[in-house]
């Protein structure tokens, strides 16, 4: 007879014995799957957050009398590493006029003050993309009539209805706009848009007029870099966002942008923002580092009470195996023997435990996610301050993460099973397999 067919008669004889074997296995099986689909969805959440949650680094060159020129941004973003998409921005005040050169009215109701030498005049907001100014995205504002001011726009400005209302201004007009302290940087604008505030001003009352709501004017990067610092062929911008495509590379990336000529980087603030992405990629890494070590002691533990089940089983079995070896059956059968009856039910709790494991790893792997994945979001203000902010509602990419049981991480359980099987059943049969047939034959007797 085969030891095949010993092994598997002997496994449908001893039903109970079998069945117990096969739970622990599946259990076994089941917990291993569950942990290495577990390490295996926190790389993908690790690589979803890097998407979602793209570092970026803010220039400050506020302090330039120059301001950050734009050849000098084009360098900027030849540094490998970088995304592509970046932000400038630029502000200021200026006076507001009409075609004519006449004093526009600006609103200073709820105004703390109006300051000398600002009676007609606002806050200029200068952005590459005015839809992605903070003031559109978080302050409630919002484009009513025209177009967005973009990076290719020149002499445009988006006013605010209550603004043009006043001043009976509507889209296409014309208006003068000039430097508060400079009166000769004055430039006629085109009114491209139109915008309102859907929330409220916080600081009514607090705020000097030029800072009011009705009195602000979006305009292009040219136009206010004129109006800063009256340059006409070239573009100079005071705040520089440059995103990138892995967050681990901001410092390098810094680096190399504070080593470009043609600026006095020591008058320029370099700010990193990636408290986001660090505070993620930290709880993504304990949580890795969980999941190894429940890995390893799973897999001791399982060693361990699979070799004593064994132990236990193959001591009763002394007289079977004294028979064998009387039959002239050599050793390495009948341990052959045994290691296939383990293998059998091996392989069939592997298979079970596919099923098992992809509802359970899919329940616990996502509570452990979406606990690691609760952050604190930063945002910045207009001044470059920032404030920290809860935002439960923002998608980083992870709410379409599942935790599933991938074939890789099925052969690896499979192939880890299998030495587990032959190191236990090793184990567990030494005992016997040391002694001599006449030993045993002894002890039969």
């Amino acid at each position: 007879m085969s030891i095949w067919k010993r092994a598997c008669l002997y496994s449908i004889r001893k039903k109970g014995k079998t069945i117990t074997l096969l739970a622990f296995l599946l259990v076994m099986a089941t917990m291993m799957l569950t942990c290495l689909s577990i390490q295996t969805a926190t790389k993908t959440a690790h690589a979803n957050i890097k998407k979602a949650l793209m570092g970026y680094f803010t220039i400050n060159a506020k302090r330039l009398e120059s301001g950050i020129p734009e050849d000098t941004v084009n360098q900027i973003l030849t540094i490998d590493g970088l995304s592509g998409k970046y932000t400038l921005r630029s502000y200021s005040y200026a006076n507001y006029y009409d075609a004519d050169g006449n004093p526009l009215e600006i609103n200073t109701e709820g105004a703390a003050e109006v300051p000398e030498g600002y009676e007609s005049a606002g806050k200029i907001v200068a952005n590459s993309h005015s839809q992605e100014d903070s003031y559109f995205t978080d302050a409630g504002f919002e484009l009513i009539e025209g177009t967005a001011i973009t990076a290719a726009s020149r002499n445009e400005v988006l006013v605010h209805e209550k603004f043009a209302q006043r001043n009976r201004l509507t889209v296409g007009e014309l208006m003068l706009m000039g430097n508060v302290e400079n009166g000769n940087r004055t430039l006629p604008v085109t009114v491209v848009g139109i915008f309102r505030n859907t929330k409220e001003q916080d600081s009514i009352g607090i705020a000097p007029s030029y800072d009011l709501y009705d009195n602000i004017v979006f305009t292009d990067l040219s136009t206010a870099s004129f109006l800063l610092y009256g340059t006409n062929s070239k573009t100079s911008v005071q705040y520089g966002d440059f995103y990138v495509n892995d967050p681990d590379e901001l410092d390098r990336i810094m680096t190399e942008a504070q080593e470009l000529p043609g600026v006095d980087w020591k008058s320029c603030t370099l700010t990193r923002y990636d408290n986001d992405y660090q505070n993620a990629k930290e709880s993504l890494k304990g949580l890795q580092n969980i999941v190894f070590i429940a890995i390893a002691v799973v897999s001791v533990i399982c060693f361990l009470v699979l070799a004593l089940f064994l132990t236990l089983r193959l001591r009763g079995r002394v007289h079977e195996t004294g028979i064998y070896l009387a039959m002239g059956i050599p050793k390495s059968s009948v341990l052959m023997q045994y290691l296939l009856e383990v293998f059998l039910a091996a392989a069939l709790a592997l298979l079970l435990s596919y099923g098992t494991s992809s509802a359970v790893s899919n329940q616990i792997g996502s509570h452990l996610l979406s606990q690691v994945t609760t952050k604190t979001y930063e945002t910045v203000d207009l001044t470059g301050n920032t404030e920290n902010v809860e935002d439960p509602t923002v998608d980083m990419g992870l709410s379409e993460i599942r935790v599933i049981v991938s074939i890789r991480d099925f052969l690896i359980v499979g192939a880890l099973g299998i030495v587990l099987c032959i190191a236990s059943t090793a184990l567990a049969a030494y005992p016997i397999m040391k002694m001599k047939p006449k030993n045993i034959l002894s002890q039969m007797s």
